[in-house]
């Protein structure tokens, strides 16, 4: 008896550290998903692994993400811009199928460290564009020319880290946000994306077993915050103009590159 209630103190102490943190981690990802297009969301796992095993956060939070982007795509839903996301969508598929094949074989620290300093590359490049005012007009025209090449390889990039680490938010960012849509059009675009991809994970994540009755019912859990994120971030996106929204973002996209660097170095 005394042990039993020992044991039950030591799980209810451990529950007291486990569930803020995974309640932040949440309500990050659904801020980030219903108000700017998935740009803190890759803080999610970051966040999450501080104190759960990678596979086991992975496990929780996927179903909070799909029950997420359900929402998200459904208040956004008559934005998306349709030739893009087929683009996206392709790649990101493409990406999800090697990342299920190399699941079980590869380093997630590489993958990190590479998304993180990509994510880096691309925000300084944003902000020293501004400060330096060189013709981002003209820089977009490029872009989009390219843009079909540029969809495939960054979403397949996206979809494979998506599947291994759960952070191909980065990689769909670098791909999306230099084409300079409209805020809504970026978040609903982006709000499809992941919701399709997502959805394409499930099956992959059944054959390799990475669900349990523990992730489950820590998903469950914590899936009473995910209304407020999801309020909170639709309040933010309409508060902001199209320019501070991409502030805001390319500022996320860097703290998430900053995070990500930092956790493989250390």
């Amino acid at each position: 008896m005394i042990e039993q209630a020992l044991m039950n103190l030591r799980l209810i102490n451990e529950l007291g550290v486990l569930i803020p943190v995974a309640l932040l981690a949440v309500i990050l990802v659904a801020v980030s998903k219903s108000g700017f297009g998935g740009a803190l969301g890759s803080l999610g796992l970051p966040v999450m692994v501080l104190v759960f095993p990678p596979k086991l956060a992975i496990a929780i939070l996927l179903p909070l993400y799909l029950i997420t982007d359900f929402f998200v795509a459904f208040t956004w839903r008559k934005f998306p811009v349709l030739k893009i996301l087929k683009l996206m969508v392709l790649g990101g598929l493409i990406g999800q199928i090697l990342g299920w094949l190399c699941f079980e074989y590869l380093d997630d620290n590489y993958i990190l460290t590479l998304i993180g300093l990509l994510a880096l590359i691309t925000s300084v490049r944003y902000f020293k564009n501004i400060f330096f005012k060189n013709n981002f007009g003209y820089k977009t025209k490029i872009i989009l020319k390219l843009s079909y090449i540029r969809a495939i390889g960054w979403c397949g990039f996206s979809g494979f880290s998506s599947f291994v680490a759960l952070t191909g938010g980065i990689p769909a960012q670098i791909f999306l946000l230099p084409l300079g849509l409209e805020r809504q059009l970026f978040v609903g675009t982006m709000s499809f994306y992941f919701l399709i991809i997502n959805l394409a994970k499930l099956p992959f994540f059944f054959n390799l077993e990475v669900f349990s009755h523990t992730s489950v019912l820590l998903s469950i859990i914590v899936l009473p915050i995910l209304p407020i994120g999801i309020y909170l971030g639709k309040f933010l996106n309409k508060k902001l103009s199209d320019k501070l929204f991409y502030h805001i973002s390319h500022s996320a996209l860097f703290l998430c590159g900053i995070n990500l660097v930092f956790k493989q170095v250390l």
